[in-house]
């Protein structure tokens, strides 16, 4: 009775052990990683939960300071398809992966430090500004990408994911038209941002941005340069000064100090907080068309 009692629960702990035991399958199940927020939202808008999107930088942190752990790189060797911003926003990609997708090489792209455009080239230096998400035209071709490289890989949802493709689309068709028609007629046309992430938006709506720093949130800010951008609030008579979400607000609090200036946020998008995407792309850029039409007295 004893012995019967043991092999009962031998083949019980064995059949338990395989229940807990992932199967291949699902070792297995194909994945696509993104880099940032962007992208995750095409991704998650053209796949409809039918292919898992893994995002590699997480929620919450910046992204140009992100490093990534030896896990994201055994992610990324493993994903059926790496779709990453380029033009050194990921400077720890630092090889080419036969499964990468660099959507860099698909947008217009603008110059660093000047108004030339630049279509469908693959660059990765730092001549050219990487926060391209914020044209809604680029936005638009980044989904028609995405959509046709997933229908490639995954033919047996081309469908769904043309569909889906399109309805957000749209969405991002009206929300180009919601930004034009708020944003011509305006006072004010000229703002200032805590770091020069904001060239694109500007230019494709009409206004200019000032910005305190480079393309790199984290850059050391000079006397001179604070001095010179004070002098211009006062002289231009603006009434905002806007930092970004997971970038100290000293800056602009200092600046507005000294011109009397308010301080407001806008979110650049590269990456944003659980709660924030949840809301999604779209509302949240309502929410930054919202500050830059009361900053830039829109009417």
């Amino acid at each position: 009775m004893k012995k019967a009692l043991v092999l009962v629960a031998i083949i019980l702990s064995i059949f338990i052990a395989l229940m807990l035991t992932p199967t291949e399958e699902a070792e297995t199940k194909p994945y696509i990683a993104v880099t940032n927020f962007p992208l995750y939202e095409i991704a998650s808008k053209i796949t409809d939960s039918k292919i898992e999107v893994k995002k590699l930088i997480p929620f919450g942190v910046e992204s140009h300071a992100y490093m990534p752990s030896v896990k994201t790189m055994t992610l990324i060797s493993k994903a059926k398809l790496l779709v990453y911003n380029g033009l050194s926003m990921e400077p720890w990609i630092k090889k080419e992966y036969k499964n990468a997708l660099n959507m860099s090489q698909y947008v217009q792209l603008k110059d660093a430090c000047a108004e030339h455009e630049h279509h469908g080239h693959s660059h990765e230096k730092e001549d050219f500004d990487p926060h391209y998400w914020l044209d809604s035209s680029n936005m638009i071709m980044m989904t028609k990408v995405l959509s046709e490289k997933l229908s490639r890989l995954f033919p047996e949802y081309k469908e769904s994911f043309s569909s889906n493709a399109k309805a957000y689309i749209q969405k991002l068709e009206a929300l180009d038209k919601e930004y034009s028609e708020t944003l011509q007629n305006c006072k004010q046309k000229e703002i200032v941002v805590n770091h020069n992430a904001f060239a694109y938006l500007s230019a494709r709506y009409g206004f200019h941005t000032h910005a305190v720093t480079g393309l790199s949130a984290d850059e050391q800010v000079s006397a001179k340069k604070m001095k010179e951008i004070t002098d211009l609030v006062k002289e231009e008579h603006i009434k905002t000064i806007f930092f970004e979400s997971f970038v100290s607000d000293k800056v602009a609090r200092t600046i507005a100090k000294e011109s009397g200036a308010e301080v407001s946020s806008l979110q650049p998008l590269a990456n944003v907080t659980q709660e924030e995407a949840k809301k999604g792309y779209i509302p949240l850029m309502q929410d930054n068309l919202e500050k830059l039409s009361k900053a830039m007295l829109c009417q």
